[in-house]
């Protein structure tokens, strides 16, 4: 029988065998059926899954589980500095300036010129975004994602309960997975999606 401690990890009651742990990171907006196969497969074997995704309500056929939890790191990157300064700059902030005119201008045949740059706006700024910004941002977007994975290391708490497995699914997902495979050495850490069986994983730690 397993049961949470004051501090929100689960323990193990004494005499009882200890589950295994598991990391999965899935960071592709869509999951990819391998990935819900391998989660399923690891609870099929007894472990505690936990998973890191950008956003958990692709995953509701798996939601219910137990032994199952997600950590959502969308809106946290949607806050970042950097994503915040890109919406004022380039949407919010020409967007505000030009409805601005638009109400100066009134109605009628002298508010038509703020309408049509109002749609060039939109539409330049749609393709600043697609064709600019998200390409340079891609780039560094995983070490982005892996330092926003920090904040909650607390909360996952690797420290005091350990994770026996970790998994990185995908491209986005594998600077996270290396570093936490330099701070979790004791772990195992893969990007293949069909990694040993946890019983053997476990036991080759302990």
């Amino acid at each position: 029988m397993t049961f949470v401690d004051e501090h929100g990890v689960q323990a193990t009651e004494p005499g009882a065998a200890r589950k295994p742990r598991v990391l999965l990171l899935a960071f592709n907006r869509q999951p990819h059926e391998r990935v819900v196969a391998l989660a399923e497969r690891l609870l099929g074997e007894g472990a505690r899954v936990d998973v890191v995704v950008l956003g958990d309500k692709n995953w509701t056929e798996l939601s219910d589980r137990p032994d199952l939890r997600f950590f959502a790191l969308g809106p946290a990157e949607q806050r970042h500095p950097l994503m915040r300064a890109e919406r004022i700059v380039v949407t919010s902030g020409p967007r505000r300036v030009l409805s601005g005119l638009g109400r100066l201008s009134g109605e009628g045949a002298a508010a038509r010129p703020i309408e049509g740059l109002s749609r060039g706006q939109q539409r330049v700024s749609k393709a600043f975004h697609k064709r600019v910004f998200m390409k340079v941002y891609q780039n560094f977007r995983p070490l982005l994602l892996a330092r926003l994975f920090d904040k909650w290391l607390p909360e996952i708490d690797l420290d005091r309960d350990p994770v026996d497995l970790i998994v990185a699914s995908d491209a986005l997902s594998i600077t996270l997975g290396w570093r936490l495979a330099r701070r979790y050495p004791h772990a195992v850490a893969t990007t293949s999606l069909v990694p040993p069986p946890i019983a053997e994983v476990a036991a080759a730690r302990s």
